[in-house]
């Protein structure tokens, strides 16, 4: 069966391909490159933590409890667990833990760093 295009929406098609080189070339150009599987495995088992002991320190640290965590960087370059804590007002707070030095940091998150959706009243869906 063949396909025929419209007349209307021939002269679409260099504008829709330019478009989409356009957003790829930008989604290459992230400041802060992503990790392969084989990657990140092999830092976190160089990283002499593991996700258990990361998990304990920032509750330690906090007095709340994991909700989630991961190897993530810390947008400075280094790599280590990110690690979502509610704590006693069950608000959500992320916190660092460094994997070489055992520190525990606050993750302060700028407009840039939002990634979380909205849900159709508003809030934030976390």
């Amino acid at each position: 069966m063949k396909r025929i295009i419209p007349q209307s929406l021939i002269p679409l098609i260099p504008v829709t391909l330019a478009a989409g080189v356009a957003g790829a070339a930008w989604a290459g150009t992230e400041t802060t490159a992503e990790m392969t599987d084989a990657e990140e495995i092999q830092a976190v088992q160089a990283s002499g933590m593991t996700l258990t002991q990361a998990v304990d320190a920032a509750q330690n640290e906090t007095g709340g409890i994991a909700v989630s965590a991961g190897w993530e960087d810390n947008d400075q370059g280094s790599w280590g667990y990110e690690v979502e804590i509610a704590d006693a007002s069950s608000a959500m707070q992320t916190w660092f833990v460094d994997p070489s030095s055992g520190a525990v940091t606050k993750v302060t998150e700028t407009h840039d760093d939002d990634d979380h959706e909205q849900g159709e009243d508003g809030e934030d869906n976390d």
